[in-house]
């Protein structure tokens, strides 16, 4: 089992591993295991019901997960998480209004450190899909979850940051076609942020309001096989588990090299934290009107800027 990014950006696998032990070391180990084979179970991804379990659980509870609402295998707590797992994966939108106060007041602080692992292992296992379907070795969390070394920091979100920043430090793929895929994930997960925030570098890079603000980016401006192709992977990949048919492969793989698909659906992968302020109802857009400029600086950092930085 060979996982790309260990060739193609090893740096964010060594960032996903810290992450990874440190909302291990957040939350409790027996309600991370629950959520990664009940988000398995929701994606269709038999392979990582097969890998390294992230905790201890009872043969009992693996019999009956799929029916843990009304199963006594499972406590409070248990039923907690995994309300939180099942709604986080199917639509994140509707965790706010749906389980998010049950949840919180049976997991108390916890349910921050749970919602960030819950990214890390629903977001993380469609990139695994993705990966294992476009560039043909099995991928599972047993290739990044694990092995964390340096440093671990106590608060997952300080270390989710640093993942981040190590994604946005690959830099192949043009910047027109990551802000249209930006913004797709954007629209999908409903974060108000994300939609007002525009690309420094796509802008400079020939992008306009017009192309960026249009829901079919294709029906304003003649995008090349390879951008409309890494717009229908952001659909494939987060409508429903992942599935990619061997057409948009061969579109995908025509269009980009392994290190620019490996950049492309790890961009998606930092891209979609947008889901854990979504969950919490805390994405709030910080202008009242027109658009937030950021850029990637040279650490991979997102930096808001003011208009002066636009060249176009």
């Amino acid at each position: 089992m060979a996982d790309p990014r260990a060739v193609e950006a090893p740096e964010v696998l060594t960032a996903l591993a810290v992450a990874c032990e440190s909302v291990r070391r957040a939350c409790d180990d027996t309600l991370l295991e629950l959520a990664r084979r009940r988000v398995a179970m929701l994606l269709n991804n038999e392979a990582e019901l097969q890998a390294k379990a992230w905790g201890t659980i009872s043969a009992i509870q693996i019999a009956e997960l799929s029916n843990w609402p009304t199963s006594d295998a499972f406590d409070d707590r248990q039923k907690a998480a995994l309300a939180m797992a099942e709604q986080f994966v199917i639509d994140v939108t509707g965790v706010l209004a749906g389980p998010l106060a049950a949840s919180a007041g049976a997991l108390g602080a916890e349910i921050g450190p749970l919602v960030q692992a819950l990214y890390l292992l629903d977001v993380g296992q469609r990139v695994d899909l993705v990966l294992t379907t476009l560039l043909g070795d099995t991928v599972t969390s047993e290739s990044w979850a694990w092995g964390a070394t340096g440093e671990i920091p106590a608060d997952p979100m300080v270390a989710i940051m640093a993942m981040l920043a190590a994604v946005g430090r690959l830099q192949l793929v043009d910047p027109v076609t990551k802000e249209l895929i930006r913004l797709r994930g954007a629209r999908l997960h409903e974060c108000r942020r994300c939609q007002t925030v525009r690309s420094v570098a796509a802008l400079n890079a020939g992008a306009n309001d017009e192309l960026l603000n249009a829901d079919d980016p294709a029906s304003i401006s003649q995008l090349s096989t390879g951008t409309l192709a890494a717009l229908e992977l952001v659909d494939a990949m987060f409508v429903g588990p992942p599935v990619i048919d061997q057409e948009l492969v061969g579109r995908l793989t025509q269009s980009y090299d392994s290190g620019e698909l490996v950049e492309i659906v790890s961009y998606l992968l930092r891209n979609a934290c947008n889901k854990i302020p979504v969950a919490f109802g805390v994405d709030d857009a910080i202008v009242e009107e027109g658009f937030e400029y950021q850029v990637i600086d040279a650490s991979g950092e997102t930096v808001t800027v003011d208009a002066s930085a636009l060249t176009n």
